[in-house]
């Protein structure tokens, strides 16, 4: 939970936007391990002046953990190089795509920390005007910023509203025996027709 006195919550929301442009494009940018190790400790610190710990980090890459699974089942399975142990494991493992992985899923893991910690840690008003005034020079090319800026606003405020509103909607099918994870395939589909049109009803209202 993010007090008022925490440093990241009286800086500006856009000193916070660009705080966080910063430390993920220092986590992109890593060609090297002490370039990453300090793109990474960027995301700590940041975690760290908001009064976030490494729980709201794991929190936060929990629902992109298939993501990251497969950057680094790829990255490992795909990158040829010096075989692990010759004879003893597959000859596709090799170091240099361990390391490659290992590498490619911190750098992912690294910005969606980041990224996840600015929007739980900023209102959708302050996040949308912060992206707004970033790209205000764009309105001298004829870009609708205004238009942009409000629907980012709409869109910031109502989807986390949406999201709980359709595990809610999810964990009342289930209490009723309409399960997603139904063994039947006819009943498994008929679940997810329900739930869909629960969500897009309630999305009308709204």
């Amino acid at each position: 939970m993010v007090t008022g006195k925490a440093p990241w919550k009286r800086c500006d929301p856009r000193a916070r936007l660009l705080a966080t442009l910063a430390s993920s494009g220092a986590v992109l940018a890593a060609g090297s391990w002490p370039a990453l190790l300090a793109g990474l400790a960027s995301v700590a610190a940041l975690h760290a002046a908001s009064g976030t710990g490494p729980r709201a980090a794991a929190a936060a890459l929990r629902p992109f953990r298939l993501l990251l699974l497969f950057t680094l089942v790829a990255q490992a399975a795909f990158t040829g190089g010096r075989p692990v142990l010759p004879g003893l494991v597959p000859d596709a493992l090799t170091v240099e795509g361990l390391a490659a992985a290992g590498h490619a899923l911190l750098r992912l893991a690294g910005v969606i920390a980041v990224s996840a910690h600015l929007v739980t840690t900023t209102s959708p008003l302050e996040l949308a005007r912060s992206i707004g005034w970033a790209i205000a020079p764009a309105a001298r090319l004829g870009a609708p910023v205004r238009e942009i800026t409000l629907v980012m606003a709409l869109g910031f405020h109502f989807f986390p509203v949406l999201l709980d509103e359709s595990r809610q909607v999810r964990s009342a099918l289930e209490s009723r025996g309409i399960s997603l994870r139904h063994p039947s395939l006819r009943l498994r589909v008929r679940a997810l027709l329900v739930w869909t049109l629960a969500v897009l009803f309630g999305m009308v209202d709204r």
